[in-house]
């Protein structure tokens, strides 16, 4: 009887977790031996390694956007209330998701993710410059702050503040790191 054909999230489900298995590296014939497929396959459906590679970075970026996007957030119409909300969503992604320690805590396995992995950050920091704006706008943040570093440095320190979490032995709970790192990004930008 045939095996029937491996598609592309099973390559990417099977990539990750050899990449979480072996702690960080991902050796094409570990992944080959593990889904019993040639790399034919994964040449096929990613072109090389680092586009397997990136294809992994991709599904979890936006998987952190979709989990921390405007529709998951309660309807309050005050600024602090909605992003503390997304605070304990964006720390509870990457306290689930298996690849969240890695992608924190490790260089990229391949020089050709650090690209891929600093415009993923570009664009969570614009994103939340764009939020502190809307805050100034309704007085909940003072004018004084520059949005685009206030932005860039709210996600520095959640994506170093949730590292430092997941290599905490035991791991602090959920909600008592979400309510850290809240207090802190709400006295960097000085709510009022």
């Amino acid at each position: 009887m045939a095996r029937a054909p491996i598609g592309r999230q099973q390559l990417l489900d099977a990539a990750r977790d050899e990449l979480v298995h072996a702690g960080g590296t991902l050796e094409l014939s570990a992944l080959t031996r593990r889904t019993g497929l040639s790399t034919g396959a994964l040449y096929h459906h990613f072109g090389s390694k680092v586009g397997l590679l990136a294809a992994i970075w991709d599904d979890f970026y936006e998987g952190l956007s979709r989990s921390t996007a405007d529709d998951r957030l309660p309807d309050d119409p005050a600024w602090a209330a909605r992003e503390r909300a997304r605070t304990r969503c964006f720390v509870a992604y990457h306290f689930e998701h298996p690849l969240a320690w890695l992608l924190l805590n490790r260089t990229a396995p391949d020089p050709g993710l650090a690209e891929v992995e600093a415009l993923y950050i570009r664009n969570l920091s614009e994103a939340a410059a764009a939020n502190i704006r809307r805050g100034q706008t309704t007085g909940e943040i003072p004018l004084d702050l520059d949005p685009d570093s206030a932005g860039a440095f709210v996600i520095g320190g959640l994506r170093h503040g949730i590292a430092q979490q997941l290599r905490a032995d035991p791991r602090p709970a959920l909600d008592a790191t979400a309510d850290r790192l809240w207090r802190l990004t709400a006295a960097a930008l000085h709510l009022r």
